[in-house]
């Protein structure tokens, strides 16, 4: 137990008072993917005026959102819950490459590739393993 595991619990509990339980860990997740998404891929399609040190420290902002939302999951879940970390973090690849996918094709307005489809195959791969070993 660790300092923080107190502190963890009543974030868990205010969470679990507003979401339904299935949602954890996916939800904070998803939340913390779009944050990196914005960080790595928006710079040049939503900051394009900006010089380069402004450009950074926007995305360094989106940057801490990202970290604000993933490190207390991944904490929590481990903490507090007793998850395994590497099903945590093979689970929040899976949402980050989902996510990366969906914002490419959405907001980024990229064509949909082939090379998708194995990518989702491989995530389902991936997720089967992880939580049958």
């Amino acid at each position: 137990m660790t300092a923080a595991t107190k502190e963890l619990r009543r974030v868990l509990q205010l969470y679990l008072s507003i979401f339904p339980s299935w949602t954890f860990p996916v939800l904070p997740l998803i939340i913390a993917a779009i944050f990196q998404s914005m960080a790595w891929m928006s710079g040049p399609i939503f900051l394009p005026n900006l010089s380069i040190l402004p450009r950074i420290f926007t995305l360094w902002l989106f940057a801490a959102g990202e970290y604000t939302f993933m490190a207390p999951t991944m904490n929590a879940g481990v903490e507090v819950l007793n998850m395994h970390e590497p099903f945590l973090v093979t689970i929040y690849q899976i949402v980050t490459l989902v996510v990366f996918i969906f914002m490419d094709i959405f907001i980024f307005r990229r064509p949909f590739e082939f090379k998708y489809y194995i990518c989702f195959a491989l995530l389902a791969a991936a997720a089967y393993v992880a939580y049958m070993l």
